[in-house]
């Protein structure tokens, strides 16, 4: 094969890749937007409201570092912001660091003070991401029915 060729064939398989982990992308962000429009909460793939520093020292792993948030879904729940999102975070030394990955939710007061405790609840890890999110929500509705009419 001649490397015109083969420069061609990964140039090729290059785009064809990232063609479909766009699409995948898109997919995702639809679900979700369709998943927060049905619970008439809001979607937006970014940290608009700067959660990561806020949530990296209570996530499940000690020294959890580089924390990220996306997938936010965010809304008001009686006198209360409701937020599930997808953060990712690095464990481990420099040598030996793994990223993780977990579908979070928590709720706080609509005036956020800087003492009230904030209780993550982290959906199970072996579900499909979309999934992951429609199992925390039902798990606030199930929490919710529990205590009884508001």
């Amino acid at each position: 094969m001649s490397p015109t060729i083969f420069l061609l064939l990964v140039v090729i398989l290059t785009t064809g890749a990232a063609c479909a982990a766009l699409a995948a992308e898109r997919r995702r962000r639809a679900a979700l937007r369709r998943l927060a429009e049905g619970w008439r909460m809001h979607y937006t793939p970014y940290d608009r409201f700067r959660l990561a520093a806020r949530v990296a020292s209570r996530l499940p792993a000690p020294g959890a570092g580089a924390v990220r948030v996306k997938d936010l879904i965010y809304g008001l729940e009686g006198a209360e912001i409701r937020y599930i999102f997808a953060a990712s975070y690095t464990t481990g030394t420099v040598a030996a660091e793994r990223r993780h990955a977990a579908v979070v939710m928590f709720a706080e007061p609509r005036e956020r003070r800087e003492d009230a405790p904030v209780e993550l609840l982290i959906a199970p890890q072996g579900l499909p991401i979309v999934e992951q999110y429609e199992h925390l929500h039902k798990r606030l509705r199930a929490a919710g029915t529990a205590a009884g009419p508001a």
